[in-house]
Order: C-alpha cells, then structure tokens, then sequence
C-alpha cells in the first residue's frame, strides 16, 4: 500500500472522529473546563494583536469600565471583554451568562464569517444572526470596530482552525 494510500485511508477513518470534537457545545465544554486564567491570556492575546491598529487609534477607549459579552450561541459560550490601561481585558470565559453593559449574540460559523470579512455585520444584524442586547450604542460601536478588522493580522493557526471548523461543521 502506498504512502498516499495509507494517508487517504487515515484521514477516512479520523475525519468523523475529528468532526465529533469539532462541533462547537464539545468545543466549548473542553475550552470551559481549561484553567481561567489560560483561555483569559489567549482571548487577550489573540484579540489585542488583532486589533493592536484598532486599539494604537484610540478605538476601544468606549469600552474602558464597561463589560461587553459576546455569547456565542451553539457552543453556549460567553466571554467578558473590557478595556483597561490600552489593552483588551478577558473578564470572563465560561458558559454562563454574567452581567454586561452590552451582549453580542452570535453562532460560531456567522462569528468566523464575520472575522474572516465573508459577511457584512449589519447584514447578520438585518438577518437576526447576529443579536445585540443591553447598551446598543456600546455593541454598535464594537460590531462597526470588528468591521475594520483586517483578516491579515489573523494568526495562521486560527485562520487554520477556522477553515477546518466551516468544511467540517456540517459533515
């Protein structure tokens, strides 16, 4: 049997082992359950390099003392997002809902569209995808910040991770 044979019969028999874990309620149960302060250092680190342009403009000053929430909805996920000293701050990362100025409700393959450019955020708002609760100035302003966000400052690993959750999200 040759090497690429071997290779094609692997990926046959792990694909759906891979799709099992890749649904987003088992991501989210295996990211819960990691130590807080771990998923609080990658959250701060993954969006404070993403949005380092965003952040040197000035463009998250609204949201210093106030708590955004971003559910996202099919992993039963939420994630506390404040600003404080010219860096986002993870406030929260489980799956309950905690108190917020703000919430942005969305589900995982609408989420990674909207950070990949693939969708307009006032298209997913119009199409009730994407929900916003609490202070709808705040959450404005932050879906109009994500808008700008360039998909080059993406790390590749997560432009990575995010390619293989959409080809196998439905499998």
């Amino acid at each position: 049997m040759s090497l690429a044979a071997v290779t094609s019969h692997l990926q046959q028999t792990l694909d759906p082992v891979v799709s099992r874990f890749i649904k987003p309620r088992i991501l989210s149960s295996i990211a819960t359950r990691m130590p807080r302060k771990l998923n609080y250092l990658v959250v701060e680190k993954l969006l404070n390099n993403a949005f380092a342009e965003q952040i040197g403009d000035g463009d998250f000053e609204f949201l210093e003392g106030r708590v955004l929430q971003v559910e996202i909805i099919d992993a039963n996920l939420f994630i506390g997002l404040s600003f404080n000293h010219n860096r986002i701050i993870c406030n929260h990362f489980n799956n309950l809902a905690c108190t917020s100025d703000a919430t942005l409700s969305i589900d995982t393959l609408n989420a990674i569209n909207l950070v990949q450019q693939e969708v307009d955020p006032d298209t997913l708002f119009f199409q009730r995808k994407l929900k916003i609760n609490g202070d709808t100035e705040l959450a404005h302003h932050v879906k109009n910040t994500i808008d700008t966000l360039d998909p080059e400052v993406i790390p590749g690993f997560m432009l990575t991770l995010m390619e293989q959750y959409k080809l196998r999200a439905f499998v």
